[in-house]
């Protein structure tokens, strides 16, 4: 089973810019059905704190006889230490999406993704040179937490620069990390960005960077798939950790 966790989507209105949105949207996921691909997030991006009166704009698509799991995503772009972005499952807007993924823009933001926010996934603009250094105690604590990092491949495809950039940020991404918990996605805008599970695993800039089991990023990653249910679960029951879900599967 293969996933791509990143088909960003954006908030139209309109119905004749939201018609065109559902159309473009429903372009790429047809491509990824047929590239073998069994689980999609649409991807809502906000910079800054959430309004106070935020709705999850994402509507799933109606594929009759399509077997894909269609997920909904939040990016969160912060950049003010200052501010509270109820990065928590206690803020209802924010479980109002499957995924909640977090992208720092500088030092301390970052370190705070991976200490405190309760997110699912941290991601970093890897077409661009990274502003601060990635450090292997400040990831391991993300990791402990079960936060994942993304790997976006559509940049590698579009430009030379965002290429190299990427090839450069996801080595000190894999140093760090030790290849554990990272994802690769697309990020892909356009049909056209798009490419096969395998057919990633050829593209020079995976295959310079991750020569261990790339494949099991973007497959039958466990702990993921297990981070994904607990997720919704919580969002559900309105628990809070693993725990309670152990608990109530030994009163079962």
């Amino acid at each position: 089973m293969f996933y791509d966790l990143n088909i960003p989507v954006s908030a139209t209105t309109g119905s004749a810019a939201a018609a065109q949105e559902q159309l473009e949207t429903k372009k790429r996921v047809e491509l990824l059905v047929h590239l073998g691909y069994h689980v999609v997030a649409y991807n809502h991006e906000v910079v800054g704190k959430l309004p106070p009166h935020h709705v999850n704009p994402i509507q799933k698509l109606d594929l009759p006889g399509v077997n894909l799991k269609q997920l909904s995503r939040l990016t969160l772009v912060v950049d003010d230490m200052s501010q509270n972005y109820g990065l928590n499952t206690s803020n209802h807007v924010v479980s109002s999406y499957d995924l909640v993924a977090v992208q720092p823009t500088n030092e301390k933001l970052f370190q705070a993704a991976c200490s405190t926010f309760e997110v699912d996934i941290i991601s970093l603009d890897m077409s661009a040179r990274l502003p601060f250094y990635l450090k292997h105690s400040t990831v391991g604590m993300a990791i402990e937490r079960g936060i994942y990092f993304e790997l976006g491949y559509s940049a590698a495809i579009r430009d030379a620069s965002a290429r190299r950039n990427l090839i450069s940020n996801a080595q000190s991404l894999i140093r760090v990390t030790r290849g554990k918990n990272i994802i690769l996605t697309s990020q892909a805008m356009r049909a056209i960005e798009l490419r096969g599970p395998y057919d990633i695993i050829n593209l020079n800039t995976v295959r310079a960077v991750a020569s261990t089991e790339p494949i099991a990023s973007l497959a039958e990653n466990e702990q993921w798939k297990l981070g994904t249910k607990r997720k919704k679960e919580s969002q559900q029951t309105e628990a809070t950790s693993l725990p309670s879900k152990k608990a109530k599967e030994t009163k079962s």
